[in-house]
Order: structure tokens, then C-alpha cells, then sequence
């Protein structure tokens, strides 16, 4: 029993490393496709072609040529844009060392004004930003309980 327990973290630890694979996030602007506002249910059968996973790697070295010690992530942003709040799914690059849920540095127009940006490292993570707090307290409890 006590090998069982001791291969439970490990597991869990290899269930969420995913070192080396593009991560998918999802793309689209409330704008453009006012089914990505909140809450954004891609899932949907009757809204899922709507939309899309896009690969975050593929396009890095194209666009972004100079971020070399880079690592792709999710976005999800919430703006005002004349008045209008637009809320914006997307990939977004990070320094390698950069483990916070914070937005790089972007430049607003002079009509913008972001009120909410976060990141996030894992595919489709940018649908919800509860989805991994909930993640986390649905695995706090587990650990506690196995490792009593």
C-alpha cells in the first residue's frame, strides 16, 4: 500500500507536465464572433465549429523571430475599445522564465483600455479563467486525503 501511494504524486505529476508539445489555445474576438463572449462554451454541438484550437508553436519562429528563449501561451483579454468591451482569445508569447498568469507588456491604442489579461499554459485554457483554480482545489483535497 505504501508503494501505491508513494506512485500517486508521480503520476499526477506525469499526467500534467507536458514539456515540449505546442500548447492549442483558442482563438477569436467578440467582435468579430459574439459567441466568444462569456461564458464561452465552445464545446457546444451547435457551436463547435465556430471554433478553433490554434497551434501556438507553429507560427512563433515566423512571427516572432527574435523571442528565441520564448515559450507560447494562452491569452484571454477583456478590453474597452471606444466604449465597447471586447473580449479577445488567443496566443500570446512569454519569456521562458515567466511563471505568472500576467499578460506581456502590449501596447493599447489610444481608444483602448484593457481591464483584465491573463495567460495560461495548457490546450484551451483561455475558454474560463476559473478552470484551473477549480483544477487545483479539486487536487488540494486528494493529496490531503492519500497522504493522511
Amino acid at each position: 500500500m505504501a508503494r501505491l501511494i508513494a506512485l500517486v504524486p508521480v503520476f499526477l505529476l506525469a499526467l500534467f507536465i507536458r514539456e515540449g508539445e505546442p500548447v492549442r489555445c483558442w482563438t477569436c474576438s467578440s467582435d468579430l464572433n459574439p459567441l466568444c463572449n462569456d461564458p464561452f462554451t465552445p464545446a457546444q454541438a451547435e457551436n463547435s465549429y465556430l471554433f478553433r484550437l490554434e497551434n501556438c508553436d507553429a507560427t512563433t519562429g515566423a512571427s516572432y523571430p527574435y523571442l528565441t528563449s520564448s515559450k507560447s501561451t494562452c491569452k484571454k483579454q477583456k478590453k474597452f475599445i471606444n466604449g465597447q468591451l471586447v473580449i479577445s482569445r488567443g496566443c500570446t508569447w512569454k519569456r521562458q522564465d515567466d511563471y505568472t498568469t500576467q499578460c506581456p507588456n502590449t501596447s493599447n491604442g489610444p481608444h483602448e483600455v484593457t481591464s483584465f489579461c491573463e495567460t495560461c499554459e495548457y490546450d484551451g485554457c483561455n475558454s474560463a479563467s476559473a478552470i484551473g483554480k477549480t483544477l487545483a482545489l479539486l487536487i488540494a483535497p486528494l493529496g490531503v486525503l492519500l497522504f493522511k
